[in-house]
């Protein structure tokens, strides 16, 4: 407890020398608005745990690679790609099946399934396959209910071809999972790799931190796949009893939701400021908190402050973000969208 409190009063201190802001003045900075949007539904703590057990509970260096990875996320755009979502993605590319979410393993982690003969190496912009790989891992965040933190990865290698080999994407997805997504990987599975992955596999673990290396194990075929993830919740073409994957585009009706949340100037303007001064609140409670208030409600005030935090994100979301295919198949439930979507409908109504 105490090495989190002493990391709170380093990442805030390190927010506002990087900001040139006064601490009460972060939440306005660059760094500090990344901060609260890459939380997004968590509580603060679960992501400051993430990057000191990372760093071993090295302070310093747990408060660096916050910063680095805060950093990252402003100059990459990710709120700009959440925002836009999947019209930001070439929808070719999503119907590959190359990549996509389905349902949960026996720990009760969310599935991404990699199918490596989906990806032909050089068939699209290596840009546009970045975007749909940091999208994916922006939108399985959505499906992770608590006490479970990770996602399981499975490769399905079955069909695996030289030309499906892609190291440079393998790469950045290996940066993502070590320095930007840390702690998100609860287990890869690898399954029918055939022989000539093993000579590529020779290579890519190299690249791998040890403790990433450790998450991944190897199954031969889908049999041995079933001691992980239930048959029922496998798509057909792993033996499950799921429908394999197809993209199901945006709908009119969709179209016409987003459009009109997008045009609601005002109250995304009303809601980026609740949002904000919940974060304050938050970041204030948390300061007295980690320099060792003698208030005795702290405690409570901050438990609180995490509910609020969480209300004012929801609330900001429509506004922030964009609905998905796992919304469309009910995957994701943000019913938010509709709510919000509705208040917007009758307002104007109202004023007709």
């Amino acid at each position: 407890m105490e090495i989190l409190k002493r990391y709170w009063i380093a990442l805030i201190n390190a927010i506002s020398t990087q900001s040139s802001l006064p601490i009460d003045q972060i939440i306005n900075s660059v760094y500090g608005d990344e901060f609260f949007h890459a939380i997004g539904y968590e509580n603060p703590d679960v992501l400051a745990l993430r990057w000191l057990r990372v760093c071993k509970w090295d302070i310093t260096d747990a408060v660096q690679k916050m910063m680095k990875m805060l950093k990252w996320r402003h100059e990459w755009g990710v709120q700009a790609l959440v925002a836009q979502g999947e019209s930001n993605l070439s929808y070719e590319e999503i119907k590959t099946g190359k990549c996509f979410l389905m349902g949960y393993d026996k720990a009760g982690r969310p599935i991404n399934y990699i199918s490596a003969k989906d990806h032909i190496n050089g068939q699209f912009p290596h840009e546009t396959t970045q975007k749909l790989t940091v999208l994916t891992m922006e939108t399985v965040r959505k499906l992770i209910d608590t006490p479970v933190e990770t996602n399981t990865i499975v490769f399905d290698l079955s069909g695996f071809r030289l030309k499906n080999m892609d190291y440079q994407h393998i790469k950045f997805f290996i940066s993502l999972i070590e320095n930007y997504y840390p702690e998100s990987l609860g287990q890869a599975i690898i399954v029918n790799a055939p022989w000539i992955f093993y000579g590529c596999w020779a290579i890519i673990s190299k690249w791998l931190d040890p403790a990433i290396r450790n998450e991944i194990q190897f199954v031969r075929n889908e049999v041995e796949l079933a001691s992980h993830i239930d048959p029922s919740v496998l798509p057909r073409k792993l033996n499950g009893a799921q429908s394999d994957f197809e993209y199901i585009p945006p709908t009119a009706d969709d179209e016409a939701m987003i459009a009109t949340i997008r045009a609601d100037v005002q109250g995304k303007a009303n809601a980026q400021v609740a949002h904000q001064e919940a974060a304050r609140h938050y970041l204030n409670v948390t300061l007295q908190w980690a320099r060792g208030g003698t208030n005795p409600n702290l405690l409570a005030e901050r438990v609180m402050a995490v509910t609020q935090l969480r209300n004012a994100f929801e609330k900001l979301v429509p506004y922030i973000s964009t609905r998905t295919y796992y919304h469309r198949v009910g995957a994701i439930k943000e019913q938010i969208f509709h709510e919000t979507y509705n208040q917007i409908r009758a307002s104007i109504a109202n004023h007709v």
